[in-house]
This record gives structure tokens, C-alpha cells and sequence, in this order.
């Protein structure tokens, strides 16, 4: 598959994968409003802070070792840490059964972590049209059985932690069906991997930071004002994410087109070229994104989200910021230059951090949209100087 046509395959299949889960946000906000939003949103929140920690034994540098290292013996030392997280979490979740299905979190953050690990298995393997596939199993398979309990039972709220269990299974399945054959046992004796942590210790120190650059907040609102405006908030993010498909679309096939180009000049042209091409077409984006009016997003989930509209004018200079940092994240992450991806993360965090602060007891969620985009704004600058910085050396 040549690179044009792998760009357009991945951001195709992530723009069904976003439909998708739009259309799942739409019936959640329409069928339990504001507050129900907000509670599964703290509910998903919370997997992805357990997943968060799994992944410091399966970061996306396994794409990276897959070139270096058996395959199987990467699979099962990053699953056997997985699994250990997340059963060492059920002990913690314990003392805080205030969450949301709090017994489910664990389980649902192993399957999430797992087939992350396949997926980037099968990047790591070129086999894009197999991953592309399999990140549509997941919601579209939610999305089936989202509606069969809620549409045909009495669970309501509790419909989707249930779906969502059973489809995680069913993707964890088929992507291990398709990195099978890449994991099949040999007679080299098993021995833990300890590279992936050694790697995954930067790697993933980097993605924490951005988790809580992303995610803090909702654990601030939820906390500080109410699950409704939690629920405001995370359908706007949700909308900002979405737009994000083409830059992560485009980072990823950049990721795996350095790591397959010797000449470091041609690395730097064609990430210097994605970061334009990324963000016009973000900006582009944005644009429409702004001019719906209102009552376009109360048509499409409900009166409890009538002020969306309002809060993207605060939120899209984080999205444009980010559309160039993605592109030069990739850039480095290739060049396993994961510190520089760290401390760049960390100084958007410590920004971020401080302006929610400052802006949230004032502003409510206006003041967290600020402090979301303010600390994006920040590690993007860090990241723009360091590559400069780079090139310079190279050129």
C-alpha cells in the first residue's frame, strides 16, 4: 500500500470509528441528558487512568521494539504486566466504590490496553489494512449492543458499561485472530521482556502527561461544579477529538515512513510538509465546526447542550495547536527521542494545570475550555523550538 493511499485507509477507518462514536454520544446525551452523560464520561475516565498506568508495559514503543525483538516474548510480557495492573487496581478501586461502576473499570481497562498492544503489533508488522479494521470492531460492536439492552430492556444507564464489557471481548478476539500469526510459539523460552518498561517508562511518562493535559479536567468538574457540566464539556471534547483524526491519521503513517527512510534530510522534509498539510486541513475544520449554530447541537442531543456551540471558541486554539504538535510528536517518536516527548508534554501540563486553577472557580467550564487550550498552546511552542533546534543541526 503506497503511503497516499495508507493516510486516506487510516483516516477513512478513523472517521467511522469517530461516527461511530458520535452517534453512541448522541443517544446517550438524548436518552439520559446532561447528567448520565457525565457520569459515563467519569466512568470512561476512569478505565483510561487504569489503562493509563497498564501502559507503562505497553507503550507505542512496542512499535518500535517489534523491529528489534521476538514479537511473542514483547506479547506476553507486556500482557503479563497488564494484567497486573489491573488486578492489582481492583484493590484500589475498592476504597473508591463512589465511582461509577467502579468493578468494571479494571476489566474493561485490561481489554482496552490488549488490543492496543495488537494494534500496535500490527502496525509495527505494516499491516495497516488489519489494524484499520480492527479499530472499527469496538464501536461498532457498542453500538449494536448499546442498543438491543437499552432499546429492549429495563437497564437504562446501566446498558452501556454492559455493552461495553461484551464488545471489548469481541475486539480483544479479533485482533488477536489477526496478530495470531505474528505470536505463534517458537522454542526460544520465554523470559520477560524488561525493554518494554525501560522504554515504556519515557514513552508512556510522556502519554500520562498528556492523559491528565486531555482528562484532568473532567475529574476537576466533576468534582468542583456537577456531573452536568461535566457532561457539556465532555460532548465539546469530544467533537475537538473528533477533529483530530486527520492529523492522527496522517502522524501515523509518518511514524512508520521514518522508521523505513535512512536519510534524516527526507525525515525532516516530509514531517515539515505533513505539519502544513495538517493543519490547514484542521483549520479548514474548524471553521465549519464554528459557524453551526446552537440549535444544530440541541437538535442533535438534547436542551442540556444548547451552549456547545459557545464553548468551541475557547477549545479550537488547542485543537490548531495540537494539529502541529501531533505532527512533530510523531517526528520524535520515531527517532525514540521520548524524553524530549516528555518534558515538551510535561511544560503543557504544569500551564494547563495552573490556568484551570486561576480560571475554573471564575469562569466554570469556560475557564477549564481555557485552561485546556492554554496548556496545549504551551507544549506546542516547546515543541515547535525543539525541532527547530533539530533541523538546524541537520541542514
Amino acid at each position: 500500500m503506497t503511503f497516499n493511499k495508507s493516510i486516506v485507509f487510516t483516516f477513512a477507518s478513523k472517521v467511522s470509528v469517530s461516527a461511530l462514536g458520535l452517534i453512541m454520544v448522541v443517544l446517550i446525551s438524548r436518552n439520559l441528558g446532561a447528567v448520565g452523560r457525565g457520569q459515563l464520561s467519569l466512568f470512561i475516565s476512569s478505565i483510561a487512568l487504569v489503562q493509563l498506568i497498564a501502559d507503562f508495559g505497553n507503550s507505542t514503543a512496542i512499535i518500535n521494539l517489534s523491529y528489534k525483538i521476538n514479537q511473542r516474548k514483547l506479547w506476553l510480557s507486556s500482557l503479563i504486566w497488564i494484567a497486573g495492573i489491573c488486578l492489582l487496581s481492583f484493590v484500589v478501586l475498592y476504597f473508591l466504590r463512589h465511582l461509577p461502576y467502579y468493578y468494571l473499570i479494571p476489566f474493561a481497562a485490561f481489554f482496552f490496553s490488549a488490543i492496543n498492544l495488537n494494534q500496535m503489533l500490527l502496525m509495527g508488522n505494516q499491516e495497516i489494512g488489519k489494524r484499520n479494521l480492527s479499530l472499527l470492531v469496538q464501536p461498532f460492536v457498542l453500538l449494536i449492543l448499546f442498543g438491543v439492552f437499552f432499546y429492549n430492556s429495563n437497564l437504562a444507564i446501566d446498558s452501556y458499561p454492559i455493552a461495553l464489557s461484551l464488545a471489548l471481548f469481541i475486539s480483544f478476539v479479533v485482533s488477536f485472530l489477526f496478530i495470531r500469526k505474528y505470536i505463534k510459539n517458537t522454542r526460544e523460552p520465554f523470559v520477560f521482556e524488561p525493554s518494554i518498561l525501560k522504554q515504556g517508562l519515557l514513552v508512556q511518562g510522556a502519554q500520562a502527561i498528556q492523559f491528565f493535559n486531555y482528562r484532568l479536567n473532567f475529574f476537576l468538574i466533576a468534582f468542583l461544579i456537577n456531573d452536568a457540566a461535566l457532561g457539556l464539556y465532555s460532548n465539546a471534547i469530544v467533537i475537538c477529538e473528533s477533529v483530530w483524526i486527520l492529523g492522527h491519521s496522517i502522524g501515523q503513517i509518518q511514524h512508520m515512513k521514518i522508521l523505513n527512510t535512512p536519510d534524516l534530510k527526507e525525515q525532516v522534509k516530509l514531517t515539515t510538509r505533513l505539519v502544513y498539510v495538517n493543519f490547514l486541513g484542521t483549520l479548514g475544520i474548524c471553521l465549519v465546526l464554528v459557524f453551526i449554530p446552537n440549535s444544530f447541537w440541541v437538535l442533535l442531543f438534547s436542551n442540556d447542550f444548547s451552549q456547545i456551540g459557545d464553548l468551541f471558541i475557547y477549545l479550537f486554539p488547542g485543537v490548531l495547536a495540537f494539529s502541529i504538535s501531533n505532527i512533530y510528536n510523531h517526528y520524535f517518536h520515531a527517532k525514540s527521542d521520548f524524553k524530549r516527548i516528555l518534558n515538551y508534554n510535561l511544560m503543557g501540563l504544569l500551564g494547563g494545570v495552573l490556568m484551570a486553577i486561576i480560571l475554573m472557580p471564575n469562569y466554570g467550564v469556560i475557564g477549564a475550555c481555557l485552561a485546556w487550550s492554554l496548556g496545549l498552546i504551551i507544549s506546542m511552542v516547546f515543541y515547535l523550538l525543539g525541532y527547530k533546534k533539530i533541523i538546524s543541526n541537520i541542514f
